[in-house]
Formats: C-alpha cells, structure tokens, sequence
C-alpha cells in the first residue's frame, strides 16, 4: 500500500496521510526575509529529519526551495545514509551559486531539470540528471479562439512576502485603467491561501475585478485575457505561452538586493529574457521599479 506523508499545500493534501506543515508556514522569499526566519526553518528541518529518519521510507522527494530542501536532505542522509532522494526542479545553477550543484550531487540520488541545458551542470559531478519538461509545454495556446478580450490579468505572486511587496503596483496599475473609463475588468487568478489577502487588498475597487482559485474557471478567463501584469515567475512563462501580451516585475528587499549583485551573473529576470539574452518581455525589477517607469510601461501594454 502507498503512503504518502509529508509537507504540501492544498493539491496534496488529499493525498497525505499525514500533513506535517502546509504552504503557509513557508512565506519567506529572500534572504534577508529568511534569515528573520531562520530559527523557524531550522526547527521544522530538525524536527522533520528525525522523523523521516525514525520512520524509515522507501523515498524522499523535495520539490523546489533549495535553500530549504538541501539542508534538509543533507541533515536526513546524516542520520540515515542510504536514504534514496530525489529533487524536482533544480536550482539555477546557470544563474547565481553554481556551486549548489556539487553539493546537491553529495545528497541526492537524482535530480529533475525543467530545461534540458540544466542536466550538464549536475552530471558534471555525476548526479544522474532527468529533464522533465516546464509546465508551460503543456499549456495549449487557445489565444486565438476569442476574439473579444476584455480582461486584464493581475498576478500579484504565489507568496505572500511578493504581494506585500508588489501590490502598490498593482493598485497603481488599477488606477490607470479607471482613468481609461473602459469596458476592461480585472482578472486575479491566485491560490486559497491568498485569496482573503487579495480580497482584502481589492475590496474598495471601483472596477469590476474578479478573484479566482478554481482552475478551470482561471483558464476560461484566460482565453479573453488582453494584457497581464504579472510577478515574475514560472506564472509568466505561462502568460507568454499563452500569447498574452505582458509586463513582468519583482522586487527584492533593498539589503538582499545589495547581497544578491554579487552573485547573480545573469542580466534578467524572466527565463524567457535569460534565455535569449535579451529584453524579449518587458521587465522592471528591484532599484529600476518605481512608480514613474512602471506607469509609463504599463500604459505601453494597454
């Protein structure tokens, strides 16, 4: 019989025997942001590996969150050596600490690579490395289906620390189109956790804004999508695969971002914009996002 415990948001859930933490207890996005939390992280690491050590399973999978999984995996292999486990989605190496690759190659057994280019950078130091694909080969492009696309896509993150920190551009954004006087609606695709926060963000909107969580109706919406705003991330890959027109943002605290030139050896934000090395979708990110750029840019994309 398969069992499956471990830590997970709502999808997994139902599949879970047991839950030992969700998704909300994990709300840091950058390393400053972190390091305020570190104690926390290193009790649920601590707590979590003597459990998985005591319980002896057949095998381990972490998903994404290096700077949380690795230590995680290392202090497990520590307590039980032959544990098998293996990593989905593996850390950009390519970009910024390409170091993390040896030292995933020292604890996990196998690693899964969204981009093909990704798989040497690992097998480099002998961990055998699988590409599975981005979810965004299997997104169908429908954009041409409709012909009348009257909203606008918000997406403001998967984090709460993101949309603590990029909301004001998403209010700013809203205050664009109200001076529009058009017939656009707001589009929020977002996750359950989230949704009372974006309510509550949203509520003295005068436009029409729609907040979704169910993923067939987030699809349906995004069929007439016209224009996205959108938090960079694997969200806009997915935009971008979908051929809606879109302006990426991010900003990371002012002290992360000081630590962070030092090690990212990369010029964007956007894989797409890494990829082709070149600006292919607008960005605006960290010191270069303030509120007179940003408006200009997003009424641009209108």
């Amino acid at each position: 019989m398969l069992i499956i415990d471990g830590v997970g948001g709502a999808k997994m859930e139902p599949f879970m025997q047991n839950q030992f933490y969700s998704l909300k207890d994990f709300k840091s996005m950058g390393i400053i942001e972190i390091l305020f939390s570190i104690k926390k992280y290193l009790k649920i690491i601590n707590s979590l590996s003597k459990y998985i050590a005591k319980h002896k399973y057949d095998l381990i999978i972490t998903i994404d969150s290096p700077d949380f999984n690795y230590p995680l995996s290392k202090k497990i292999k520590k307590y039980q050596q032959d544990t098998n486990i293996i990593h989905f989605v593996a850390p950009t190496v390519w970009a910024w600490r390409p170091s993390r690759a040896k030292k995933f190659a020292k604890v996990y057994n196998e690693i899964f690579t969204l981009f093909s280019f990704e798989n040497k950078f690992f097998e480099k130091y002998n961990l055998k490395s699988t590409c599975i694909g981005h979810p965004i080969y299997y997104i169908k492009n429908n954009s041409n289906v409709v012909k009348t696309k009257n909203n606008v896509a918000f997406l403001p993150g998967s984090r709460m620390g993101e949309i603590k920190s990029l909301f004001i551009y998403y209010q700013l954004a809203y205050e664009q189109l109200m001076k529009m006087n058009s017939k656009l609606q707001i589009f929020i695709p977002t996750l359950p956790h989230l949704k009372e926060e974006i309510i509550e963000r949203t509520k003295k909107w005068k436009m029409n804004t729609i907040i979704i969580i169910d993923e067939k109706q987030i699809e349906n919406y995004f069929l007439k999508t016209k224009i996205a705003l959108v938090c960079s991330g694997t969200a806009s890959l997915e935009i971008a695969k979908r051929g809606i027109p879109q302006l990426v943002i991010y900003k990371l605290n002012y002290f992360t971002e000081l630590i962070a030139r030092f090690f990212i050896r990369i010029k964007f934000a956007n894989i797409l914009n890494i990829l082709e090395n070149k600006m292919i979708i607008p960005e605006i990110t960290n010191s270069k996002l303030k509120k007179n750029i940003f408006v200009k840019q997003f009424n641009n994309l209108i």
